[in-house]
């Protein structure tokens, strides 16, 4: 993974134009299964480096962040796509929380308890 600055990501943008460098893991069909939140590193980040990857004021919903880049997309600006997920206390999930594989887990809340606005049904 690419720890994000301002001046490697210039050199980027000068080299290739708008181009996004994903370190972001693909999202599971399911939206019930799994919350998805996302950080764009771009020219309009308000940090860099691991305060930018450990601030949750960088934090942005799956919709928020899809709208994002399209902007970024549309003003042909290189950006950094991370995301993390999160299982879902959801019952439509198929999750046993009390099992020592989720032992320390940060758990998402259920599908329809998540007042993020949906994105091609995540949110």
């Amino acid at each position: 993974m690419r720890i994000p600055t301002f001046k490697q990501l210039e050199a980027d943008q000068q080299r290739e134009g708008g181009v996004c460098y994903s370190y972001a893991t693909r999202m599971h069909p399911n939206p019930y299964f799994y919350k998805y939140m996302w950080q764009i590193f771009w020219k309009g980040s308000p940090c860099e480096r691991h305060a930018f990857l450990n601030s949750p004021d960088t934090l942005l919903s799956t919709k928020e962040a899809y709208d994002l880049r399209k902007k970024l997309a549309d003003e042909n600006l290189s950006y950094y796509l991370y995301n993390e997920s999160y299982p879902r206390l959801d019952p439509a999930s198929p999750w046993n929380p009390s099992s020592e594989r989720w032992k320390g887990t940060q758990w998402a809340v259920a599908y329809d308890e998540d007042t993020d606005e949906p994105y091609k049904g995540h949110k």
